[in-house]
Formats: C-alpha cells, sequence, structure tokens
C-alpha cells in the first residue's frame, strides 16, 4: 500500500476530528475520499503530508512514517489543495522556472504539454489568476515531476464546467503511472477515473472498496405490495432510508447480489412482491450515504 493508518486520530481541544482512521490506498490506484463537509478529508490529508501531526495513532506514505518525512520525499509526492497559497508577485512562466530546479525528476517536456492543455498564459501574474485558472497552474506543478503519488484536496472546487473538464483531463493524462489521492464534492467529474473510493463522516471511516465492488452493491429499489403493510422494525440493516406509502415501497439496497436474493428479503418480509431495482452513480450513492449516516447521528443524539 502507498499510503497506510493506523488508529490514526487527531484532537482540537475537546474536539474529536478523526477517531481510529485505518486507510488504505494500493498503489496505482485513484482513489477518493468522499464524505460531508467537516468529516476529516482535509485533516488526514494533512497529516499524510506532514503539515499536521497525529495526535494518535500513524500514517505511512511511501513506506515512510509520515512525521518523518524530508524534503527528498516530496520528490516523489505532490499535493495540491484549493487553498494553496502561491507567490502572487510571479508570473505562471516565472514561478515554474522557480519551481524546476526543486524537483529531481522535473519533466519540462510534460510541464509544456499541460500547460499548454490547460491554457495556462506564461505572463499572467498569478495574483490576476481567477480561482480555476490557480488551480490549473498549481496541478501541473504537482504533475510536472512525475510523483509516485499526487494528493488532491479538493481542486475542482469553485470551478465552472469548462475548467473542471480540463482538470480532470489532465489527471486522466497521469492516471496510469501516479498514484492519486483526491477528495472532492464533484462526485460526476472525477468518477470516470477512479478505481478506489472511501467514505468518511464526523472524523470516521466508514468503509473503502473498489467502485466495482460499490457500485456492484448498490440498487434503488422500488417494490408494489401485494396488499397495504407496515414498514416493519426488523427490516434488513441493508436497507437505507426505506421510505412506505400504502402499497409502494422506495429504499436503498446496500447489499446487493442479484435479483433472486433480493425478492427472497422481500417476500420474507412483506409476502408477494414485484419490484425493480436500478444501478446508482456515485454522486447518488454518496447523497444517500450523507442522509443515511446524518440519520444515525440524530438518533443517536436523541437517544442520549
Amino acid at each position: 500500500m502507498i499510503i497506510n493508518t493506523h488508529g490514526l486520530g487527531k484532537r482540537y481541544g475537546k474536539v474529536e476530528v478523526l477517531r481510529d482512521i485505518n486507510l488504505q490506498v494500493p498503489e496505482g490506484s485513484a482513489f477518493a475520499l468522499v464524505g460531508t463537509n467537516g468529516a476529516g478529508k482535509t485533516t488526514t490529508m494533512r497529516i499524510l503530508v506532514n503539515i499536521l501531526q497525529p495526535g494518535s495513532g500513524s500514517a505511512s506514505v511511501l513506506g515512510i512514517d509520515s512525521r518523518r518525512l524530508k524534503p527528498a520525499d516530496f520528490n516523489y509526492i505532490g499535493y495540491v489543495s484549493e487553498n494553496q497559497v502561491l507567490p502572487e508577485r510571479l508570473t505562471i512562466a516565472q514561478y515554474f522556472d522557480y519551481l524546476r530546479p526543486l524537483y529531481q525528476n522535473w519533466d519540462r517536456g510534460l510541464e509544456t504539454s499541460l500547460r499548454r492543455k490547460l491554457d495556462l498564459p506564461p505572463g499572467r501574474g498569478l495574483g490576476k489568476l481567477s480561482h480555476g485558472m490557480r488551480m490549473k497552474t498549481v496541478l501541473v506543478a504537482g504533475l510536472a515531476f512525475r510523483p509516485r503519488l499526487l494528493i488532491l484536496d479538493e481542486p475542482l472546487s469553485g470551478m465552472d464546467t469548462l475548467t473542471r473538464d480540463e482538470v480532470v483531463e489532465g489527471l486522466l493524462d497521469q492516471a496510469d503511472e501516479t498514484t492519486i489521492l483526491i477528495s472532492s464534492h464533484e462526485l460526476a467529474e472525477i468518477e470516470n477515473f477512479t478505481s478506489h473510493i472511501a467514505f468518511m463522516d464526523h472524523g470516521q471511516l466508514y468503509f473503502q472498496e473498489s467502485i466495482e465492488t460499490l457500485r456492484a452493491r448498490f440498487r434503488e429499489v422500488q417494490v408494489t405490495l401485494s396488499a397495504y403493510r407496515e414498514l416493519p422494525e426488523d427490516c434488513p440493516a441493508s436497507w437505507l432510508t426505506p421510505e412506505l406509502s400504502g402499497h409502494s415501497l422506495r429504499f436503498i439496497e446496500s447489499d446487493f447480489v442479484d435479483q433472486e436474493r433480493l425478492y427472497q428479503k422481500l417476500s420474507t418480509v412483506f409476502g408477494a412482491v414485484r419490484f425493480d431495482e436500478q444501478p446508482m452513480t456515485l454522486r447518488e450513492i454518496s447523497k444517500v450515504l450523507i442522509r443515511n449516516a446524518r440519520g444515525n447521528r440524530q438518533f443517536a443524539e436523541e437517544a442520549a
């Protein structure tokens, strides 16, 4: 694993922002870290590049304890954040002139190709760039030295559709040779190139798996019951956000195997039924998970 964390925790005073995070990112993957605002994604990423120190547990990056990363290690690790500070007095060309000598593996040809593809005017001052242009600039800087690992914290936030598409195309060009860990709310844009996903909420990691297995196990289900029924209290735990109205039941199945097993579950609870199941996009799945996490949290708070 190119990233491996064990029991990672972080507090700010009484506020626990990370709790027992065990994250494994396979080398060569494009790994999406998704979840609610305040889930702990940015804190996790900052610990990985030694901007922050963990309060408990550990994190290794490229086999190195994150707390022991040295400047030379960042020849192989790129980090791009939506809040990244740039030297605003420099032009784009001057910025890249400054960066090249700092990285032993800097690829001038790749830099030139990416700058042209992303339409970065060399004479434009960094202080005069739009948010989208700034993010394209730091993305090129993060890719041009061909890192083994590129960590991207909300790189698509606040961009227009065309700029997002250009940035994603730039990432796609390098996805085969660089492991990418990305957090983003723009799930429709990253769905086409991510291979793995992890979901966080309120400092906890709920699951991590390949995109293929995630898509395979989530289904939107619409059921027509043969008679009016009440929604039982002991519904399968895999049925998320169930809604029953008369003869119609809707829910999200989070443990789908095949239609036969789904029918067996339904008939056990309701008797004779007719149903339809549909696959879901990453964006739709994420929205359901966030709603479900909020509902569970509210229930726990009320019970306490």
